[in-house]
């Protein structure tokens, strides 16, 4: 299986500011990653420096192998590309952005079988497209010449969840004839749905990069304990329980792998009520994230 996309140590400062550090990253041929991180963390940045619109302090980006600058300049031609945040020609139709495109290419696109797959009226001046329109617009001119890498800034921001599953869809068929995916989003959700690793990216750092199959096999329980007299909550403290909520007569805790050790001393008490349950995967995020 072949590298698409590999960041090695990727560091960006602006200033005194470091805004992406020792950032390591790879994607194989027919993968869905997806970069999670809250606002400010570094995504854009990071997606910047991959597209190469702006230069790494330090550490070294590649596509398709080719590592230096000439090469990454080459291989995006085989990249398509969304920003969270796009801007089109007001007064241009969707078809007039499609021949635009195609112009520039020099390739005849499937973006009309694009627009009508996502219903789009491709006759309409950008201006007066609704939010949700204006989107499949933007990820019609990044997937209609047929990249082999998809760079996607919060593809489903502002649409409706009938469109989303649209989307996925088409993503997952992307993936299927060998495509590679790296998307940004906020939508925890989603990354479950279609991808099948995720990095996780707080203040600049990669905090973790897990797939989705690890992630699921955490065996996180979450446990609520209601005592019927006061008890010393100290007493079930290990290294396999995080202490959530201890107060009054009532335990919440996480605890890691197997459960029978702590659930044997809560119940040296008389307890009033008991509770198993299995963590989210958005809690595990969650947890990440703070």
């Amino acid at each position: 299986m072949s590298t698409v996309l590999s960041l090695h140590k990727v560091t960006k400062k602006f200033g005194k500011k470091v805004a992406v550090s020792n950032v390591s990253v790879q994607l194989q041929a027919g993968e869905i990653y997806g970069f999670l991180g809250p606002n400010g963390a570094g995504k854009t940045t990071t997606i910047r420096m991959i597209l190469d619109f702006i230069r790494p302090t330090s550490g070294s980006v590649s596509l398709f192998d080719n590592g230096n600058a000439n090469g990454i300049v080459t291989s995006l031609k085989d990249v398509g590309y969304l920003s969270a945040d796009n801007t089109f020609y007001a007064n241009w139709t969707a078809k007039r952005h499609f021949n635009y495109v195609e112009r520039v290419r020099g390739m005849k696109t499937d973006a009309l079988d694009l627009a009508r797959r996502f219903e789009l009226d491709v006759n309409t001046r950008y201006r007066h497209l609704s939010s949700g329109n204006k989107q499949k617009l933007s990820l019609i001119l990044a997937m209609m010449h047929k990249p082999k890498l998809l760079i996607l800034d919060e593809p489903t921001r502002g649409l409706d969840p009938l469109l989303q599953e649209n989307i996925y869809d088409m993503l997952q068929d992307f993936k299927k004839a060998g495509g590679t995916v790296f998307m940004s989003s906020h939508n925890l959700a989603e990354v479950q749905k279609i991808c099948d690793r995720v990095g996780i990216i707080r203040e600049g750092k990669l905090v973790a990069s897990e797939t989705m199959q690890s992630l699921r096999k955490m065996h996180v329980h979450e446990i609520r304990v209601l005592f019927e007299k006061p008890v010393d909550f100290k007493k079930f403290e290990a290294s396999n329980v995080e202490i959530i909520k201890a107060e009054d007569l009532e335990l919440l805790a996480h605890v890691r792998g197997d459960f029978n050790s702590f659930l044997k001393e809560v119940t040296k008490y008389t307890l009033t009520d008991l509770d198993v349950t299995h963590v989210s995967l958005e809690d595990m995020f969650m947890r990440f994230y703070k």
